[in-house]
């Protein structure tokens, strides 16, 4: 099976070690995944658990919640914002239907969070996310696997000027 290689190693190591799970019946089974195999991924890692058209966070990683200042363990994709929400649905709707590993860069203005509260300033951000599918029974998408890091960043003011750091986008 060919799929676009992620940039990150963190993210081309996941990918890997899901295709090892695959085994000959074309999707791992979600029991596969145990905190210890994902240990180095964890803070960086979203479980989403896939039934009656809605996806719910059963994990959302702690890198996640420092970095976006929520917590969405145990709330459904579309207590995201409006267009957050429908970007992230497409892409696990197209995962679901097609069984397949989805990797995507984004990108988009972020609220900078000083000690948990929001400041005026946006961080422009792109992330690599990595999109895998997971089922307890091989034949339906039942769980979904999904990490995500950050390659690059800018500094946006109150007027719209940027400042660049990190590392420079792909």
């Amino acid at each position: 099976m060919d799929y676009q290689q992620p940039t990150d190693s963190r993210l081309s190591n996941l990918l890997g070690l899901w295709r090892e799970k695959c085994g000959d019946s074309g999707l791992p089974d979600r029991t596969c995944f145990t905190p210890e195999v994902l240990r180095s991924w964890l803070g960086s890692l979203a479980l989403i658990d896939v039934a009656d058209g809605q996806y719910r966070y059963r994990l959302y990683g702690s890198n996640f919640v420092y970095r976006f200042g929520i917590e969405m363990t145990g709330r459904v994709v579309d207590d995201l914002p409006r267009e957050q929400a429908s970007a992230v649905r497409r892409d696990y709707d197209t995962v679901v239907r097609t069984r397949q590993p989805l990797i995507r860069l984004y990108t988009g203005g972020f609220d900078i969070i000083d000690l948990n509260r929001r400041i005026g300033t946006k961080r422009v951000e792109t992330w690599e996310r990595l999109v895998l599918p997971l089922s307890c029974s091989s034949r339906e998408v039942d769980m979904l696997l999904v990490a995500a890091y950050e390659l690059s960043a800018q500094i946006m003011d109150a007027s719209g000027m940027t400042s660049g750091f990190g590392p420079a986008p792909i």
